[in-house]
């Protein structure tokens, strides 16, 4: 049987709406795409816009066959072939452009739409965040509207908003049933690594790299802590612990392999944490690791090393035991952790023989504590703007500059334990963080980057010393306010105190971090591990293969009968308001004495009225023949409707 409505000529706005949406779909392929392709889609749809009002501007069947060749060459020039995600986006996208240009019927127009649920998809697969997928889910549902206004004889917006909305809540309950059923695969929904990897810790420390990143307030990382929340001195993130310097850069150095050493574990703290990405193989664990997450490992420094780099958020659960003592030091690690820079200056050197002159060498503890005491007893300055080094960079700042971040700090500490014989090395990471008060998670940020020092006491094993924080106590307890940092001549720090307008914008942003959050972790990161997790709150973790095929299929039919008793519901009857005119028409001539039997038409009604009322019979014709029009002419009129209406007012019979 053919398609009526294949026959009857597409409403221009319809297919209007329909280039216009498209191309707003397309936008966010800006950030991932070449302006060249995405230039080419934007001259089709203007081709394809301009030829609704001048149609002899289509091109025909041999120019879009001539077309295509060339566009794909196109593809191939500019994508290079080297990312097939890349090259595969660029040739829908291309092809989608030349099916504009052959929009003339309501099947193309169906073809078209369903490639934009493609184009749709393709969005994800550059970006997951929670902002596209509200906007791209506005565009699918607009699609979807479209769709219904093409099997409508005429464009009625209201109502084709009407049932997509209704058709939209009808699939949600059993949407959610197969999103929360279906069998999952161990990483996550939607586990493709972008190239789009953020500035963040690496494997080596400069002077000044790390204040730099510290001018950035974007989220590193998120932690979620499941049992308690450890202390704010204890809150020291790990990353990579590094051992070779020459003076003015520390490096790791060749990757270790060896599994870590055993120590006297007391406490564990169990916590997940969700990563930003970095382009880094670092994953970050609260000071000391004791548990690897899966997909990664430990190193013998107890960093934690991923198997890939961490090119997309990612999350990962693992314990600690802040109290871990590690006393472990083979002859390798003695000799890093004493080496040291080809030149190191004589003042340097004076200094630290001043020390061990000063304290015994069978307490190694009294030079520790007197290398602090000189941080804090001379003018030393905590700034993001150190200025530039003269000379000897050590030697300029202990004993020139005196300013430095705590790069800074780390370093020439850790230098100075060398010189004293005492094996040392510099550990960067993260240091504090800030408790979302909508969620039950912190927030490390890059501006809570930090270095500090670690060196290897006898029956103290290696022993943290954070030398930033006996030149400014407060790092350790209080979040730097990078935005007031970056030019002040002292960093500064974040203390609350905030005017409402400030107030009311901060909880808007952490409101909108722990929505971020969970939509990562319910949605994109909805794995295997988080699937058992969620059915185990019902008793269900223990389903597998079959018994979650099984609960998959009842919960579908369960959701279904639910949207079909929900349908079942009466609902008040809308009144036909041409209905109601006409009765009360029918009710006015009823009490002038007017018989209205029940099987009356317009026509007997008004011949009836006429012999009643012969002055007035004019006026029952024009009523008549104006509720017949309405009431099976073509289109509704509310105009006519209110004619109607004023006309059966103003009648009047005695």
């Amino acid at each position: 049987m053919a398609d009526a409505l294949a026959r009857l000529p597409i409403p221009p706005r319809l297919v209007s709406a329909l280039l216009l949406l498209l191309g707003g779909l397309m936008a966010p392929h800006a950030s991932n795409l070449g302006s060249t392709i995405l230039g080419l889609f934007y001259l089709a749809t203007a081709w394809r816009l301009l030829a609704i009002w001048y149609p002899g501007v289509m091109p025909g069947r041999w120019g879009l066959i001539l077309l295509m060749p060339l566009v794909l060459a196109l593809v191939v020039f500019t994508t290079g072939l080297h990312d097939g995600r890349l090259t595969g986006t660029a040739v829908l996208i291309v092809m989608l452009g030349l099916k504009l240009l052959e929009l003339r019927t309501r099947r193309d127009i169906h073809v078209t739409v369903f490639l934009g649920y493609f184009l749709v998809l393709t969005q994800f697969l550059y970006n997951q965040s929670l902002w596209l997928a509200i906007y791209l889910f506005a565009g699918v549902a607009t699609l979807v509207s479209i769709q219904i206004g093409l099997n409508r004889v005429r464009v009625d917006p209201l109502q084709q908003v009407r049932t997509t909305g209704t058709m939209l809540a009808a699939a949600l309950p059993v949407a959610l049933v197969i999103f929360v059923l279906f069998p999952r695969l161990q990483s996550p929904l939607w586990a493709i690594s972008t190239s789009s990897a953020v500035t963040g810790i690496s494997d080596e420390m400069t002077l000044g790299n790390i204040g730099q990143l510290s001018r950035s307030n974007a989220t590193a990382f998120r932690v979620q802590f499941f049992d308690r929340v450890p202390r704010p001195e204890q809150r020291y993130w790990r990353g990579p612990v590094l051992w070779n310097t020459d003076g003015r850069r520390w490096s790791a150095g060749k990757r270790p392999l060896q599994a870590p050493a055993t120590g006297d574990r007391r406490q564990s703290l169990d916590y997940e944490v969700t990563l930003e990405p970095t382009g880094e193989f670092w994953l970050f664990g609260l000071d000391i690791v004791t548990q690897a997450p899966q997909g990664a490992r430990l190193d013998r420094n107890y960093a934690l090393v991923a198997e890939q780099r961490v090119n997309r958020r990612f999350s990962y659960r693992a314990s600690s035991d802040p109290d871990l003592v590690v006393d472990a030091l083979s002859p390798f690690e003695r000799r890093h952790g004493l080496q040291l820079p080809d030149h190191v200056a004589p003042r340097v050197r004076a200094l630290v023989a001043d020390w061990q002159a000063q304290t015994d060498p069978q307490q190694p503890l009294q030079l520790v504590e007197r290398a602090l005491r000189y941080f804090r007893e001379q003018p030393f300055v905590y700034t993001l703007s150190p200025g530039t080094a003269h000379g000897d960079p050590i030697e300029d700042f202990l004993f020139e500059s005196r300013r430095g971040f705590c790069e800074h700090y780390a370093g020439s500490f850790a230098l100075l334990m060398r010189l004293a014989g005492i094996p040392s090395r510099v550990v960067i990471g993260y240091q504090g963080g800030e408790r979302n008060p909508h969620a039950e998670h912190w927030v490390i940020r890059q501006s809570d980057a930090h270095a500090w020092s670690e060196v290897w006491l006898p029956g103290h094993g290696w022993w943290r010393v954070d030398p930033t924080a006996a030149v400014a106590p407060e790092r350790v307890e209080q979040p730097i306010n990078p935005a007031l940092s970056s030019d002040a001549d002292r960093v500064v720090f974040r203390t609350g105190d905030l005017s409402a307008l400030a107030s009311l914008m901060r909880e808007a942003v952490w409101f909108a971090d722990a929505v971020d959050l969970n939509w990562h972790r319910w949605v994109i990161g909805f794995s295997a591990e988080r699937q058992e997790s969620l059915l185990g709150r019902f008793g269900l973790s223990h389903l597998r293969g079959v018994g979650l095929a099984a609960l998959l299929i009842a919960g579908s039919a369960f959701a279904a009968a639910f949207v079909f008793l929900v349908a079942r519901i009466p609902r008040p009857r809308k009144i036909d308001p041409l209905h109601a005119v006409w009765q009360r028409y029918v009710e006015k001539l009823r009490r002038a004495g007017v018989p209205t039997a029940v099987w009356y038409g317009p026509d007997t009604l008004c011949a009836t009225a006429c012999r009643h009322y012969p002055g007035a019979c004019e006026q029952f014709t024009a009523i008549s023949r104006l509720y017949v029009q309405l009431r099976y002419g073509r289109r509704q009129d509310n105009a006519q409707l209110g004619a109607l209406r004023r006309r059966i007012r103003r009648l009047r019979l005695r």
